[in-house]
């Protein structure tokens, strides 16, 4: 009888553990979902518009195609950290109330996102705006690596014989677009111009690079 109270409670357990694996899980989603959802209302229509001739409406639609382009540019970085965090879920199964802080810090700073983006698409020839978008996506993936980093240290929160490849290679991943959010506060120091075309670059560079970081990962 003893025995069979004990095995109750570890499934009792196990049970909670999942279930605030899965409440995190939503809560991601739905901050990424929001957060993503939020970033097309930088867009504005002229309060004019009506009365708009079709030339205006021409030259108004070519002036929106690069705040279309940092749209999608955000847009896609956001999805990429969503894959990523998505990826460390999965391999997670349990939590604590660290991790859950952890979790919390990271959402809180992906939620500026929108309002990066936002001043990005208003205030697209300052320095300091484009600093401080290459800050916020710096810091979302330092932190993302920092519960990694915390969830496999001593396996506290993931299986105990997860490979040491699959944590570095988890780590690695982490830090891509944090190293280079920060190169690309020297790209825009040295040209703020380059510093647009230097995030559709990583667009395309990214694959490779996380190919690279992956390889050298195995061979440590």
């Amino acid at each position: 009888m003893k025995g069979l109270i004990e095995q109750d409670k570890i499934i009792q357990t196990n049970n909670n553990i999942s279930e605030s694996i899965l409440s995190l899980a939503r809560l991601s989603d739905s901050i990424f979902a929001f957060a993503m959802a939020l970033m097309v209302i930088a867009f504005d229509l002229p309060e004019d518009a009506k009365a708009m001739t079709d030339g205006d409406i021409n030259a108004f639609l070519f002036s929106q195609v690069k705040p279309l382009g940092t749209y999608v540019i955000t847009f896609i970085l956001v999805a990429t950290y969503w894959i990523s965090h998505s990826r460390q879920l999965k391999y997670l199964r349990r939590t604590n109330e660290t991790h859950l802080w952890i979790s919390v810090g990271y959402l809180m700073v992906l939620f500026l996102v929108p309002l990066s983006n936002d001043l990005v698409m208003t205030f697209p020839d300052n320095f300091l705006v484009k600093v401080w978008f290459s800050l916020n996506i710096a810091v979302i993936g330092f932190v993302s690596w920092i519960s990694w980093s915390y969830a496999t240290g001593d396996r506290k929160l993931v299986d105990s014989d997860l490979d040491e490849a699959t944590i570095r290679s988890m780590k690695t991943k982490a830090l891509i677009e944090p190293i280079c959010a920060l190169i690309s506060i020297g790209v825009a120091y040295l040209n703020q111009e380059l510093w647009d075309y230097f995030w559709v670059l990583l667009f395309f560079a990214y694959s490779p690079l996380e190919k690279y970081f992956n390889k050298s990962a195995e061979l440590v």
